[in-house]
């Protein structure tokens, strides 16, 4: 499905909670395209579930409103909106076997018998687990279970499938392969999901966009290419990935770029103009920008600093410098380019001006 061919299947206009005085997400507005993978990435208490339950209708909203394929489903009750939940906890039935599991919604939704037997197959067959279509849930590792989740899930083409942390509960390698389940289902059914997690790296693996969130509101929504390049808000450069903040104040600006003075001296960067009046800025840099040595030209900027440590993680090699200001600093250095200092070293590391970006 090409953008120019998709069409909203979500929006949100204005939509909030609030519990007394607390209040659990501030007035919130986005679309979903349809077909679109959306990943709503925050903290503990960044109002991303909040968010979640009012779309499924566990939640009703203290004001806004929900529109589903141009539909007012603001207080649909949650059994009249068709959509697919999947949680980190699998609540499967242990006294069905994995073939009835998958089966259950469709008998729910009556259909005859030779279309639900068809469906469950084709449906298990897509996990690979049609082997496994007769054993119960407690003869299944926890990857297999999480996959007869998805599969009950993805089996009665739901408008709408909404995920709630549903692979928290797996171990680091069982959890990436299922990072690339996931991401394989939706492709092939070509259905709507909205899926929340606090883990970054597999925001940035699944998402076709990313919505940030921190203190019950969004902190930005795009890509995830464009998140981590061209971060808004210190909290998003700081939350996705690894970022070198370098503090100070904001001393000039154009239409593009802006100069911050930090302890460590003036650096250029790209500036967004989300927050132009804010003198109190950052300087983000990513480690993978940074390179050993001084700056070769006036295209560069860089620092000198005292080497603290040498990571090894394979790859490359990640050196933790500080600055005189105490600020530490870390860039990953590929060995094969050149030698490596030792610990205790002064060192200097240089970046381009076209890769560091200032934020608020």
């Amino acid at each position: 499905m090409t953008a120019a061919s998709r069409q909203n299947k979500l929006v949100l206009e204005g939509l909030s909670k609030r519990y007394g005085a607390f209040t659990a997400l501030e007035p919130t507005s986005l679309s979903v395209d349809d077909g679109e993978f959306l990943t709503l990435l925050g903290p503990s208490g960044s109002g991303k579930t909040t968010l979640l339950q009012m779309i499924s209708g566990l939640t009703e909203p203290s004001e806004g409103k929900l529109w589903v394929d141009g539909e007012d489903w603001t207080f649909r009750p949650v059994n009249q909106r068709g959509m697919g939940l999947v949680f980190q906890h699998y609540a499967l039935f242990p006294h069905m076997t994995v073939a009835e599991n998958v089966a259950f919604p469709l008998q729910m939704r009556k259909l005859p018998q030779a279309e639900l037997r068809s469906r469950v197959d084709e449906t298990l067959k897509k996990v690979q687990l049609d082997a496994f279509a007769h054993r119960f849930p407690k003869e299944l590792s926890g990857g297999q279970q999480q996959r007869v989740a998805l599969a009950r899930c993805f089996v009665f083409r739901p408008r709408l499938i909404l995920m709630d942390e549903p692979l928290g509960a797996l171990d680091k390698a069982l959890r990436e392969n299922m990072q690339m389940e996931i991401r394989r289902l939706h492709k092939e059914y070509g259905t709507t999901v909205v899926y929340v997690t606090h883990d970054q790296e597999e925001a940035l693996v699944m998402s076709d966009r990313i919505c940030v969130m921190n203190h019950a509101k969004v902190e930005q929504l795009g890509a995830p290419h464009r998140i981590y390049a061209d971060p808004e808000t210190l909290f998003a450069a700081t939350f996705i990935g690894h970022s070198n903040v370098l503090t100070g104040k904001r001393l000039s600006m154009d239409d593009r770029t802006a100069v911050i003075r930090t302890p460590s001296g003036d650096f250029r960067g790209a500036y967004t103009a989300r927050d132009r009046g804010t003198e109190k800025v950052a300087l983000i840099v990513r480690p993978e920008q940074m390179r050993l040595g001084p700056p070769p030209d006036g295209e560069y900027d860089g620092v000198t600093g005292r080497l603290n440590d040498l990571v090894y993680v394979g790859a490359d090699t990640r050196l933790l410098v500080s600055l005189p200001d105490s600020t530490e600093i870390m860039l990953r250095h590929d060995p094969a380019t050149g030698a490596m200092p030792a610990i205790g070293d002064q060192v200097a590391v240089h970046w381009a001006k076209s890769a560091a970006r200032i934020v608020s």
